[in-house]
């Protein structure tokens, strides 16, 4: 009985109608922003929790990462802020009669606009890589600030990694980022972001293999009450090799799935660690 109300509440926050209407949406812009566009395009990868089918009322974001031809591999940092700027005032004249969508502006490493009701559209940009190894490899070659700005990079392997998750899997982050939205946090430091419940979440799905979403969602709970004592690496696209040895000796530790040089994760568990 238990279980039956975790599964209702979940129909309530994430219905069929509202998933095919997020998807439809994310659709929609991604033709019209396609057709604005002006600049020479591989290939498209749609992300975010729309992209991923993580995605709740009210908690509707994607990412959208347009892979050119012609940027360098490299240098991100003085080619992206000028393609951010020259994105943004395209897009604002193209589609500005389109009322649908507003709020058309550059941010640090995307432009951002907004479909009425529906979805926060991140619109990124990556240099085309021969394949996967290749984008890891290039990245490695980076320093740390540089590194950042890759993760546009390996949007497609990152929302793989979860979109092919079990339907259980995906129906425990839902209901966690419900959870989350419920709860006054004191500062955004303390509040767990969509990439941390989700990989505790199949993290947690791995090393428990619960029978119902009622203990799916508790042995999540009982992984973040003591976050400070996690150790966790996938192998999933990367061998443990491939880490960087002073990573693997941090923690807490909480590698990303595809990306062995990010630190991102790991960082953001030892912030809610020290701001518990």
């Amino acid at each position: 009985a238990e279980g039956q109300q975790y599964l209702d509440l979940h129909n309530k926050i994430c219905g069929r109608a509202f998933s095919s209407r997020v998807q439809q949406a994310l659709g929609s812009i991604v033709e019209a922003l396609s057709q604005a566009m002006f600049i020479n395009v591989d290939h498209i990868v749609k992300g975010g929790s729309v992209g991923k089918g993580t995605a709740i009322n009210g908690l509707t974001d994607a990412e959208v990462v347009f892979f050119l031809h012609g940027l360098p591999q490299v240098g991100h940092d003085r080619w992206l802020p000028p393609l951010l700027r020259a994105a943004a005032g395209v897009l604002a004249e193209q589609l500005g009669g389109d009322r649908s969508i507003e709020g058309i502006h550059a941010t640090e490493d995307s432009v951002q606009l907004f479909a009425k009701g529906l979805v926060t559209v991140d619109i990124k940009f990556s240099p085309t890589f021969t394949s996967y190894a290749q984008t890891v490899q290039v990245l490695g070659e980076q320093g740390p600030e540089a590194r950042r700005l890759y993760g546009s990079s390996l949007v497609e392997q990152r929302t793989h990694f979860i979109s092919r998750q079990p339907s259980a899997v995906k129906v425990t982050i839902r209901l966690l980022k419900w959870w989350r939205d419920q709860q006054e946090w004191s500062n955004k430091l303390v509040r767990p972001t969509d990439e941390i419940l989700e990989l505790m979440a199949v993290y947690s799905a791995v090393q428990t293999r619960p029978s119902d979403q009622r203990q799916a969602v508790a042995n999540v709970m009982s992984l973040l009450a003591r976050f400070d004592e996690l150790r966790i690496v996938w192998s999933n696209y990367y061998n443990k090799e491939d880490v960087w040895a002073p990573l693997l000796r941090q923690r807490p530790l909480l590698m990303d799935p595809v990306n062995p040089r990010s630190e991102e994760h790991t960082s953001e568990l030892q912030s809610l660690t020290s701001s518990r």
